[in-house]
């Protein structure tokens, strides 16, 4: 979703537009989640043992605790292709995902905004958003149905608060007997990207009836099969409903992926990773214009991980925003800067879901996102850092469980460039053995340091092996 507002002392005051382990369950139920992810990234060439990961995972900055997230999540969002989605438009690119892209990692299903009525004007009978029967005839529950027979899993979308019309109508929260004038801030109001900022008040949470509210929204997406809830227009001032949410959907029944936007302030990054599997860390890469994104929207992106890598890891993920990857000229990239946003992502461990049109996937794009050995590298779940930002032709590794680096090489400049790593640049020296992951080759040995060509805005992505 866009950030396309003009911020005034931390709250939203104007919208400009709509489209803008280390903690797991000690349970038999975690364990078993835990060795069934060890398996399905191992088949990719990813994290190879229980100890790898427990020992990437950061114990300076606690997990959410939910046993989910323990790799980066992978799928489509309706948000950017699909501005108004209904009922078939989401099926469809379902379909599509199920067919050429669950083998390799894509499960989950997202529908972003647009789902539902104004809630200045309409809600259900607790206060919570009414959907758009007009766009979702069966409701949301029978798309989760469809998604799920499919071998897929099913997310939603909402922004904090509570409606205006719940407040006017004073609507009683479910299970209670408070109501939603008890709970409401009414001298705050919520950002919301459909309606604009005056249709959702804030949330009282040391009011009692306050957590119940959020509950009860929480059982509600668990009984219509909700496996991921995107929550958008959160900042530093949403840290009590981020906690609440985080509760609420612990006690739902359902084990929900929780998912932050947008632009999170990396202050209070622990915060975020402590109560929830993945935060956006920038700005959207969509262009707003005739095309899904544009070079000037992905080349920005490389100014945005670097201080947020420590957080990255079990449980936890830095979200970089959508791929818009899968047809070039609706994408608006060239082939090679496709491959770069793609090898990008996957070497920041960053959560690889689609937003653009899945049924006019080429062949190009599907090349990108059925690479098992890319994908390893972001199912390995450690996010890389710059050697330099300094130029234009920039480095950034990570180094691996066995001891090897992964190594992007990127040419982010205008014209054709050399980009030249330095065995130095990644803490040792002598000769190490060069693997090229998009082309599944080896290049040979290479004493001291590697160098390539690139085409303006191109990228490699290496496997350098020392020793």
């Amino acid at each position: 979703m866009s950030l396309k507002h003009i911020c005034s002392g931390g709250r939203i005051s104007t919208i400009q537009g709509l489209k803008n382990m280390e903690a797991m369950l000690l349970s038999k139920r975690g364990v078993s989640l835990l060795l069934v992810v060890l398996v399905a990234v191992a088949s990719l060439g990813g994290i190879s043992s229980l100890q790898t990961l427990h020992a990437h995972a950061n114990a300076a900055h606690p997990a959410e605790s939910n046993g989910l997230a323990l790799t980066p999540f992978m799928g489509w969002s309706t948000w950017d292709y699909l501005e108004n989605p209904t009922e078939a438009s989401v099926e469809a690119q379902a379909k599509v995902e199920a067919s050429k892209l669950k083998a390799y990692g894509f499960t989950y299903v997202l529908i972003d905004d647009g789902w539902y009525i104004n809630p200045s004007t309409t809600v259900d009978q607790y206060g919570r958003w009414a959907i758009n029967s007009s766009r979702f005839p069966h409701g949301l529950s029978a798309v989760a149905s469809y998604v799920h027979s499919l071998g897929l899993k099913f997310g939603a979308y909402l922004t904090p608060g509570i409606p205006v019309a719940a407040v006017n109508t004073n609507t009683p929260i479910q299970g209670t007997s408070y109501h939603a004038r008890d709970i409401a801030n009414t001298g705050v109001h919520e950002p919301n990207y459909s309606y604009g900022s005056s249709v959702m008040y804030g949330i009282n949470y040391s009011k009692p009836g306050a957590q119940a509210y959020v509950n009860s929204w929480a059982n509600q997406l668990a009984s219509w099969g909700v496996d991921f809830l995107k929550m958008d227009g959160v900042g530093d001032h949403d840290i009590s409903d981020i906690q609440a949410w985080s509760a609420a959907l612990k006690q739902s029944g359902r084990s929900i992926v929780f998912d932050l936007s947008n632009q999170l302030n990396v202050k209070n990054a622990s915060i975020w990773r402590q109560y929830s599997n993945a935060w956006r860390i920038g700005k959207d890469d969509e262009c707003y214009c005739k095309t899904q994104t544009n070079w000037a929207h992905v080349v920005r992106v490389f100014g945005e991980p670097a201080p947020w890598a420590q957080y990255a890891g079990p449980g936890g993920w830095n979200d970089l925003d959508s791929l818009q990857i899968s047809n070039g000229p609706m994408d608006g990239l060239t082939n090679d800067e496709r491959q770069t946003m793609m090898g990008f992502w996957a070497i920041e461990a960053a959560p690889l879901y689609l937003g653009d049109d899945l049924t006019r996937l080429d062949s190009f794009g599907l090349s990108l996102l059925t690479n098992k050995e890319v994908i390893a590298v972001d199912q390995a779940g450690r996010a890389a850092s710059p050697v330099s930002q300094a130029t234009s032709q920039q480095i950034w590794f990570m180094k691996n469980s066995n001891g090897s680096y992964t190594v992007g090489l990127f040419n982010l400049g205008s014209t054709t460039a050399t980009v030249k790593v330095n065995w130095s640049n990644l803490g040792f020296s002598g000769s190490a053995m060069v693997h090229d992951l998009w082309n599944h080759s080896n290049l040979g040995s290479f004493s001291g340091s590697f160098s390539v060509t690139l085409n303006t805005h191109a990228s490699r992505l290496l496997t350098v092996t020392h020793g």
